[in-house]
Parts: C-alpha cells; sequence; structure tokens
C-alpha cells in the first residue's frame, strides 16, 4: 500500500481484551496510519493499552470525546498528551472556553514536559 494512504488509514479497536488489540495491532501496524482506542477498550484495559500501542512505534486516535467543566478536560487532555496518543477528541458541545483550556493546557504541558505536538491546537478552537 502506498505511504499516503496509509497515513489515511484509522483502524478502530473495537474490542474488550488487550490480546484481541494487540493482535490486530500486529496485523495491521504496517498498513495504518493509526489506531482508534474507543470508551469499550479503554473502559476494558486502560490506559495501559494506549501506552503500550504508542510504545510498539504505532500512532492512537484516542476516541473518548471528551465532554466535561472546563478544568476537568484541561486534565484530561493534559493525560491524553502524557499518554503519547497523536489525536484526540473534545465534544465541541461543551463550548469554547472548554476547548481553548484544554487546548492551552496541553500547549503549556508539551512545552514544560517536552512531549511532541504535531499540529497546533489553537487552529481547532
Amino acid at each position: 500500500m502506498g505511504n499516503q494512504a496509509k497515513h489515511k488509514l484509522i483502524v478502530a479497536l473495537d474490542v474488550d481484551t488487550a490480546t484481541r488489540a494487540l493482535e490486530l495491532v500486529n496485523a495491521l501496524r504496517d498498513d495504518v496510519g493509526m489506531f482508534k482506542v474507543g470508551s469499550q477498550l479503554f473502559t476494558a484495559i486502560g490506559p495501559a493499552i494506549v501506552r503500550e500501542i504508542v510504545n510498539s512505534g504505532s500512532r492512537v486516535f484516542l476516541d473518548l470525546k471528551f465532554h466535561d467543566i472546563p478544568n476537568t478536560v484541561a486534565g484530561a487532555a493534559v493525560e491524553a498528551a502524557r499518554l503519547g496518543v497523536s489525536i484526540f477528541n473534545i465534544h465541541a458541545a461543551g463550548g469554547r472556553e472548554m476547548m481553548q483550556r484544554a487546548a492551552d493546557a496541553v500547549r503549556e504541558i508539551s512545552q514544560r514536559e517536552g512531549l511532541a505536538r504535531r499540529r497546533s491546537l489553537r487552529s481547532l478552537c
């Protein structure tokens, strides 16, 4: 598969065990650009599965649709950045302040802790 096409593919790891998730990651890592960890897998396994996928050299889309008071979402966003995910989502219904606080918190912690950032979060708010 062409390199450009590969980076456009995200495979949903909509399973409930680490074994099955990692089987999919190992089987598909050379053919896809990223793996989605959603509510089911994250609730069943926790952040350890995200760390394991990231540490294997694969990229992760953390699909938890953060939506809460601004301070809580900012804290969750920081922890997602610390996990090393490539992208995560925030439910826009939470409003501009919630999204801005999350973007600001990730930007600050990324600079302070030297975390990799691939894209400016400001353009998303």
